[in-house]
């Protein structure tokens, strides 16, 4: 074998080693969010739907970058929304 089929197949692998660990890092990151919502949505009926939006990244980049909130007023626009929902 050339070293350069080498290579390419230990890049291959190395390639295929860090894609599992993101599916293993993505796996985790999706067992600890339901966890946080199983948590917070203790003792809430209808409103736990807002949980899962309240929680997402990209609602948080929304509300502090592109609607330019201060992150306090963030929170207290979700807590607000939540508190909202039936």
């Amino acid at each position: 074998m050339f070293p350069q089929e080498r290579r390419g197949t230990t890049d291959r692998r190395r390639s295929h080693f860090s894609v599992r660990r993101i599916g293993c890092i993505d796996e985790a990151h999706a067992l600890a969010a339901t966890a946080c919502q199983d948590v917070l949505g203790q003792g809430l009926d209808g409103q736990r739907a807002m949980l899962q939006p309240a929680l997402s990244f990209f609602t948080w980049r929304t509300l502090v970058r592109e609607a330019g909130l201060q992150p306090l007023h963030a929170v207290n626009t979700m807590v607000g929304a939540i508190q909202g929902a039936t």
